[in-house]
């Protein structure tokens, strides 16, 4: 099993969870995480302006690639590319 984890702007979100909820696929939404990278502090307020999300999933190890493809895709749709990490991680069920 592969735990996906998607950080992208707020505002590119919706572009995921509306395809991620037609293709009937699990997810955990976080609507607005804060966090500093490369860009600074992303807090949405007045001082730190703008804003994160963050989107979980966990597929089989057969599901990944096509997952990994169609969340780039969603990337690309919203036109998020600058603004989006995809991370894989093994995830075990304890």
């Amino acid at each position: 099993m592969r735990a996906v984890i998607v950080i992208t702007d707020s505002a590119a979100m919706p572009t995921f969870e509306r395809a991620f909820l037609e293709g009937g696929h699990a997810f955990t939404l976080l609507p607005e995480v804060v966090g500093a990278g490369r860009t600074g502090l992303k807090a949405g307020n007045r001082v730190h302006p703008g804003g994160s999300s963050l989107l979980f999933t966990v597929v089989p190890d057969e599901e990944l690639e096509p997952t990994l493809t169609f969340l780039r895709g969603l990337r690309d749709e919203a036109g998020a590319a600058a603004a989006t990490k995809i991370y894989v991680l093994q995830a075990e069920e304890g």
